[in-house]
Protein backbone atom coordinates (compact mmCIF):
# COMPACT_ATOMS: atom_id res chain seq x y z
CA UNK A 1 0.00 0.00 0.00
CA UNK A 2 1.40 3.60 -0.66
CA UNK A 3 2.26 6.09 1.63
CA UNK A 4 -0.72 8.05 0.64
CA UNK A 5 -3.06 5.38 1.01
CA UNK A 6 -1.96 4.84 4.19
CA UNK A 7 -2.59 7.87 5.54
CA UNK A 8 -5.78 8.46 3.54
CA UNK A 9 -7.06 5.00 5.41
CA UNK A 10 -5.89 6.56 8.67
CA UNK A 11 -7.45 9.47 8.09
CA UNK A 12 -11.04 7.95 7.44
CA UNK A 13 -10.29 5.69 10.85
CA UNK A 14 -9.66 9.04 13.10
CA UNK A 15 -12.64 10.49 11.22
CA UNK A 16 -15.31 7.48 11.72
CA UNK A 17 -14.14 7.18 15.39
CA UNK A 18 -14.71 11.34 15.67
CA UNK A 19 -18.28 9.93 13.91
CA UNK A 20 -18.70 7.56 16.18
CA UNK A 21 -17.12 9.57 18.84
CA UNK A 22 -19.77 12.57 18.34
CA UNK A 23 -22.31 10.08 18.05
CA UNK A 24 -22.03 8.52 21.15
CA UNK A 25 -21.40 12.02 23.02
CA UNK A 26 -24.46 12.97 21.46
CA UNK A 27 -26.61 9.54 22.65
CA UNK A 28 -24.84 10.50 25.82
CA UNK A 29 -26.31 14.03 25.87
CA UNK A 30 -29.69 12.86 24.74
CA UNK A 31 -30.35 10.09 27.87
CA UNK A 32 -28.99 13.32 30.78
CA UNK A 33 -32.42 14.73 31.93
CA UNK A 34 -32.31 18.46 30.32
CA UNK A 35 -31.86 21.10 33.28
CA UNK A 36 -34.84 23.80 32.67
CA UNK A 37 -34.39 27.04 33.58
CA UNK A 38 -36.67 29.28 35.39
CA UNK A 39 -37.14 33.19 35.31
CA UNK A 40 -39.71 35.21 37.16
CA UNK A 41 -41.59 38.22 36.89
CA UNK A 42 -44.08 39.84 39.01
CA UNK A 43 -47.19 42.27 38.78
CA UNK A 44 -49.84 43.93 40.50
CA UNK A 45 -53.56 43.12 40.72
CA UNK A 46 -55.69 46.18 41.40
CA UNK A 47 -59.14 47.22 41.91
CA UNK A 48 -61.28 50.55 42.78
CA UNK A 49 -64.09 49.63 45.21
CA UNK A 50 -66.76 52.13 44.79
CA UNK A 51 -69.34 53.38 46.78
CA UNK A 52 -72.32 51.29 46.89
CA UNK A 53 -75.61 51.31 49.00
CA UNK A 54 -78.69 49.11 48.53
CA UNK A 55 -82.13 48.94 50.72
CA UNK A 56 -84.75 46.09 51.19
CA UNK A 57 -88.11 47.67 50.71
CA UNK A 58 -90.43 48.29 53.88
CA UNK A 59 -93.20 46.25 54.53
CA UNK A 60 -96.75 48.10 55.16
CA UNK A 61 -96.92 50.07 58.80
CA UNK A 62 -100.14 48.66 59.50
CA UNK A 63 -102.22 50.39 62.39
CA UNK A 64 -104.73 48.42 61.95
CA UNK A 65 -108.41 49.74 63.63
CA UNK A 66 -107.93 53.43 65.35
CA UNK A 67 -110.76 54.62 67.91
CA UNK A 68 -110.27 58.31 68.22
CA UNK A 69 -111.68 57.98 71.76
CA UNK A 70 -109.28 55.86 73.11
CA UNK A 71 -106.49 57.93 75.63
CA UNK A 72 -103.39 56.56 73.76
CA UNK A 73 -102.14 57.15 70.22
CA UNK A 74 -102.45 54.27 68.12
CA UNK A 75 -98.44 53.17 67.23
CA UNK A 76 -97.18 50.52 64.18
CA UNK A 77 -93.96 50.12 62.66
CA UNK A 78 -92.49 48.53 59.68
CA UNK A 79 -88.51 48.23 59.12
CA UNK A 80 -85.65 47.25 56.16
CA UNK A 81 -82.49 46.95 55.74
CA UNK A 82 -79.22 49.10 54.42
CA UNK A 83 -76.67 47.68 53.08
CA UNK A 84 -73.39 49.55 51.81
CA UNK A 85 -69.71 49.06 51.27
CA UNK A 86 -67.71 49.63 54.58
CA UNK A 87 -67.40 52.84 55.37
CA UNK A 88 -69.45 54.47 53.05
CA UNK A 89 -71.57 57.45 54.68
CA UNK A 90 -75.20 57.55 53.82
CA UNK A 91 -78.15 59.35 54.43
CA UNK A 92 -82.03 58.11 54.90
CA UNK A 93 -84.94 60.44 54.55
CA UNK A 94 -88.86 59.65 54.29
CA UNK A 95 -91.14 61.82 52.59
CA UNK A 96 -93.83 63.89 53.79
CA UNK A 97 -95.99 61.36 51.79
CA UNK A 98 -99.12 62.24 49.74
CA UNK A 99 -102.00 63.77 52.08
CA UNK A 100 -103.13 67.07 51.11
CA UNK A 101 -101.09 69.50 53.49
CA UNK A 102 -98.69 66.94 54.94
CA UNK A 103 -95.20 67.53 56.13
CA UNK A 104 -92.31 65.49 57.68
CA UNK A 105 -93.37 66.37 60.97
CA UNK A 106 -97.19 65.74 60.36
CA UNK A 107 -98.02 63.62 57.77
CA UNK A 108 -101.60 62.50 56.36
CA UNK A 109 -103.05 59.59 55.56
CA UNK A 110 -105.93 59.96 52.95
CA UNK A 111 -109.63 58.56 52.69
CA UNK A 112 -110.93 58.59 48.96
CA UNK A 113 -114.93 57.70 50.45
CA UNK A 114 -114.76 60.56 53.62
CA UNK A 115 -116.13 63.38 52.72
CA UNK A 116 -114.13 66.41 51.33
CA UNK A 117 -111.95 68.97 53.62
CA UNK A 118 -112.50 66.42 56.39
CA UNK A 119 -110.91 63.31 54.60
CA UNK A 120 -107.27 63.18 56.50
CA UNK A 121 -105.45 61.17 59.19
CA UNK A 122 -102.79 62.86 60.78
CA UNK A 123 -99.99 60.61 61.62
CA UNK A 124 -96.16 60.68 62.62
CA UNK A 125 -93.06 58.76 61.52
CA UNK A 126 -90.02 58.58 63.99
CA UNK A 127 -86.81 57.18 64.42
CA UNK A 128 -87.29 55.63 67.97
CA UNK A 129 -90.02 53.80 70.30
CA UNK A 130 -90.50 56.58 72.12
CA UNK A 131 -92.07 58.93 69.48
CA UNK A 132 -89.26 61.83 70.07
CA UNK A 133 -87.35 62.05 67.20
CA UNK A 134 -88.78 62.77 63.69
CA UNK A 135 -88.36 60.93 60.65
CA UNK A 136 -87.41 63.76 58.23
CA UNK A 137 -86.35 63.52 54.86
CA UNK A 138 -83.00 64.20 54.67
CA UNK A 139 -81.17 63.35 52.06
CA UNK A 140 -77.52 63.96 53.90
CA UNK A 141 -75.59 64.36 57.03
CA UNK A 142 -77.58 61.33 58.92
CA UNK A 143 -74.58 60.16 60.44
CA UNK A 144 -75.04 56.93 58.88
CA UNK A 145 -71.93 54.85 57.71
CA UNK A 146 -71.85 51.82 56.27
CA UNK A 147 -70.08 48.11 57.83
CA UNK A 148 -70.51 46.32 54.84
CA UNK A 149 -73.13 44.24 55.81
CA UNK A 150 -76.79 44.43 56.44
CA UNK A 151 -77.85 46.61 58.93
CA UNK A 152 -81.42 47.09 60.26
CA UNK A 153 -83.73 49.93 60.49
CA UNK A 154 -87.43 49.81 62.14
CA UNK A 155 -89.99 52.86 61.52
CA UNK A 156 -91.94 54.28 64.14
CA UNK A 157 -95.10 55.10 63.46
CA UNK A 158 -97.81 57.01 65.72
CA UNK A 159 -101.63 58.55 65.40
CA UNK A 160 -102.44 60.81 67.53
CA UNK A 161 -105.60 60.06 69.73
CA UNK A 162 -108.46 62.18 69.64
CA UNK A 163 -109.38 62.66 65.67
CA UNK A 164 -113.06 62.59 65.85
CA UNK A 165 -113.75 65.46 62.94
CA UNK A 166 -110.74 65.71 61.07
CA UNK A 167 -111.37 61.86 60.36
CA UNK A 168 -114.75 60.45 59.66
CA UNK A 169 -114.92 56.52 59.80
CA UNK A 170 -113.49 55.09 57.15
CA UNK A 171 -110.09 53.53 55.39
CA UNK A 172 -107.14 55.62 55.29
CA UNK A 173 -103.72 55.09 53.54
CA UNK A 174 -100.66 57.34 52.37
CA UNK A 175 -97.69 56.36 50.70
CA UNK A 176 -93.84 57.20 51.55
CA UNK A 177 -91.05 57.48 49.74
CA UNK A 178 -87.76 56.22 51.13
CA UNK A 179 -84.48 57.63 49.74
CA UNK A 180 -81.21 56.17 50.27
CA UNK A 181 -78.21 58.88 49.49
CA UNK A 182 -75.14 57.82 49.81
Amino acid sequence: MSVFAQRLSSRARSWGLCVALSLSMCLLLLSQPVQAGTATAFFQVTATVLSACSVTTPGTLAFGSYTPNNASAASGTTAFQVTCTSGTPYSIGLSQGGGSGATVTTRKMTSATAGAGNNTLNYGLYKDSAHTVNWDNSSSATGYVGAGNAQPFTVYGSIPAGQYAAAPASDYADSITLTLSY
